[in-house]
């Protein structure tokens, strides 16, 4: 179908023919002639870079410019949230608003009322849905991509919940690879389904085995024994490859012993790019690893990473300045990164009972990124087997079909939670209709039958009810209790909230944060550190030292809770570190953990943190508790001592510029604001950026001359530097 073909504004056309697309693939011609156009559901299930985007961006469009109202764009991760959102900024020229949001659970949003598309993360779509802001009744069409992560245990159910949610009252276009029961899907969506295997880069599929390289279609190609010449091989040809191994420290290995064999193939030119994509860099333990590496072309890719730092290494490797990607099966997870040669060295995992299977669709949508539109006609997938049955590999993976999805609503946590926000924020009623809403959930149309999901319907409500959550009136009607209510707000498992209430007394008694962190590190929504078999025995001690501190009993060493004990042990000692101002690359060293680690552990206590004040609130609280609490919170969310509580409260004054305020005598904001500027610009990390922004915080105009003069002094500083010897 070409472009001018298109049933739709000749606008849409327009924008379309601007980015040199004249023709659509057959997958979107097959696509947009499913009646989506004229507001039909529709599951789009076909291979990675066939296009599903600009289905989706069409449809939206489309819908928005004939009627009005607003679309939602679901995504699993918030890198590609950014990612959707600068790809849809370009329908701004049609005065079409986009507007992204990932973060705060506890928010009505009202400002996205102004937007038309809405870029959102499903578990933040599901807690905008609980608030209930004006604008969800606006939504016109709701884009689920990666649909096929219904199926995950972690996230399955909030989508599954989210579309049963909009069924009927918002058109739904999911989008998916490809899955074993994609018309299941479609059934339970009541929508039109296109499937197709094909790709607008054809992809090569094969096993390598001791020098040999075994394709689909039979032929065989030699190479020398080591997988990593298939490497060398497309970085010589001019092209990137993408390595995908199983854990973290196999990235890390393989990106350092790639690197010294790819930089005898890099130009002067481009090594001279990767020393300007080294220097911007922060420095810690882990990107020392990535910095060595990328001495030589090659990056390393893991949830161990910062997002900024992750986004770095995609947008290099995208623009050709990397040439090989070592990276766990996360860059794989819908992340725009494609690559000539893609090969996976491993196809096992550990899963904490021992080695399994890596799923079939995993590997294929590992497999999906081989291939550049517009760059390569072909692309290759090789999976490497190393002690694995060849012919085994090529039957399992590039032969065999994807799993079938199953729902994950009966995953124990997630239900908990979807349950009460189904009686407190969506007007259930009472049982049957509680029975009645779970029947048209995908979980009940794969049953057929939901008599074990009401079973499990039952014992919530009566865990609900008896924790006075929500209650029931002599007619059997719920009732919903502002405990319950706030907490379906907060969007924490009702396990969450109850673990706090019912530490309320004992910290009222002794607030410390210690025991404070503990607490949140025992809640099922906390993901802790994991403390290690020769590490135990520390912790224990830990645990004793500051055993009146906790507001927990220390388990026993038979109770099956005590290792899980010594890991909140763990991570709390982590968070206190930070309040106390540990450098990070101490606690990165100290805790073998990477800065991703230290990252997600902060954003995760920040949220629990500021649940626990909130729900704390309910109940009476304390002036002085209180104010401790949020004075906690603060130090968290900066990683400071109570002493600099003041100095992060100013604009762009972080944990490390306000400790080099305080220790050069600017204690207070008072001080700095009466303070001459050539001072504040001695105090390391303060430039006059800096102090402008901190001027107009307090209100007061920075004369010219003195600014210039600021400027003067503050290049004067660098003068001698290294930063001044490399500009």
């Amino acid at each position: 179908m070409k472009v001018e073909e298109l049933p739709v504004d000749e606008r849409i056309k327009r924008v379309i023919r601007e980015r040199g697309i004249k023709e659509l693939y057959p997958p979107q011609a097959e696509a947009l002639k499913s009646g989506v156009l004229e507001g039909k559901n529709l599951v789009l299930a076909i291979p990675t870079a066939s296009g599903k985007t600009l289905v989706s961006e069409i449809v939206m469009v489309n819908k928005l410019l004939r009627e009005g109202g607003k679309a939602v764009y679901l995504v699993p991760l918030k890198a590609l949230a950014e990612e959707k959102y600068r790809e849809f900024k370009e329908w701004e020229s049609l005065g079409i608003r986009v507007a992204a949001t990932t973060g705060d659970y506890d928010s009505t949003d009202e400002w996205l009322g102004r937007y038309d598309i809405i870029v959102a993360t499903a578990e933040k779509f599901d807690s905008l849905l609980r608030h209930s802001p004006k604008w969800v009744r606006d939504v016109k069409l709701v884009v689920a991509d990666e649909v096929h992560l219904i199926g995950s245990y972690d996230r399955g159910a909030t989508l599954e919940m989210i579309l049963s949610h909009m069924l009927g009252k918002a058109q739904i276009l999911a989008l998916s690879a490809t899955v074993g029961n994609a018309e299941e899907l479609a059934e339970w969506l009541d929508a039109a389904l296109v499937m197709s295997d094909w790709r607008p880069v054809e992809l090569r599929k094969g096993v390598f085995h001791l020098g040999q390289l075994f394709w689909e279609d039979g032929k065989i190609d030699r190479y020398p024994e080591n997988w990593a010449f298939l490497v060398i091989d497309a970085v010589k040809r001019g092209k990137g490859a993408l390595v995908f191994v199983n854990t973290r420290r196999s990235a890390e290995k393989e990106a350092l012993s790639l690197s010294s064999k790819v930089s005898k193939l890099l130009t002067k030119p481009e090594a001279r790019q990767l020393e300007e994509l080294i220097s911007s860099i922060e420095d810690n333990p882990t990107t020392e690893k990535l910095k060595r590496a990328l001495k030589g072309g090659v990056a390393f890719h893991h949830a161990g990473l910062s997002r900024a730092e992750r986004t770095l290494i995609e947008d290099a490797f995208r623009a050709g300045a990397i040439k090989v990607i070592a990276a766990t099966p996360t860059l794989a997870a819908g992340v725009n990164t494609p690559a000539f040669r893609v090969i996976i060295r491993d196809t096992k995992r550990y899963a904490g009972f021992g080695w399994t299977d890596i799923p079939v669709l995993e590997i294929q949508q590992m497999m999906g990124r081989a291939g550049r539109p517009k760059y390569d006609r072909v692309g290759e997938a090789i999976i490497v087997a190393r002690t694995e049955d060849p012919k085994k590999l090529m039957e399992r993976y590039i032969h065999g079909k994807p799993e079938k999805l199953f729902s994950m609503l009966a995953n124990e946590q997630a239900f908990r939670s979807q349950v009460l926000a189904l009686i407190t924020n969506f007007g259930i009623g009472n049982f049957r209709e509680l029975v009645d809403f779970l029947g048209k959930t995908f979980y009940a149309h794969q049953k057929g039958d939901i008599a074990a999901l009401e079973y499990k319907a039952r014992n919530v409500v009566y865990f609900l009810i008896e924790n006075e959550f929500i209650d029931m009136d002599t007619s059997d009607r719920f009732m919903a209790l502002p405990f319950g209510k706030r907490t379906s707000q907060l969007y924490i498992d009702p396990v969450t909230a109850k673990k706090f209430r019912d530490a309320f007394p004992q910290l009222e008694e002794n607030p410390n944060p210690f025991g404070i962190f503990q607490l949140i590190a025992s809640t099922p929504d906390m993901a802790t550190l994991t403390a290690r078999k020769r590490e135990l025995e520390d912790y224990l001690d830990l645990a004793y030292e500051f055993e009146e501190r906790l507001y927990t009993n220390i388990p026993y060493y038979e109770d099956s809770r005590f290792q899980g004990f010594l890991s909140q042990v763990k991570t709390a000692k982590v968070l206190l570190d930070w309040i106390n101002e540990v450098p990070e690359a101490r606690i990165y060293e100290t805790y073998n953990i990477d800065p991703g680690d230290l990252y997600r552990i902060l954003e995760l206590a920040d949220w629990l943190m500021y649940a626990l004040i909130e729900l704390y609130k309910l109940f009476e609280p304390k002036e002085e508790v209180l104010q401790y609490l949020r004075d906690l919170h603060l130090r968290l969310r900066h990683g400071v001592r109570e002493e600099l509580l003041e100095l992060v409260k100013l604009p762009n004054i972080g944990r490390k510029r306000a400790r080099a305020l305080y220790n050069a005598g600017f204690t207070t904001p008072d001080a700095i604001m009466r303070a001459k500027v050539r001072d504040l610009l001695e105090v390391e990390g303060i430039g006059i950026k800096v102090v402008e922004g901190l001027f107009k915080h307090f209100g007061v105009e920075m004369p010219g001359k003195v600014k210039e003069a600021g400027k003067k002094a503050e290049k004067a500083r660098k003068r001698g530097t290294l930063d001044e010897f490399l500009k």
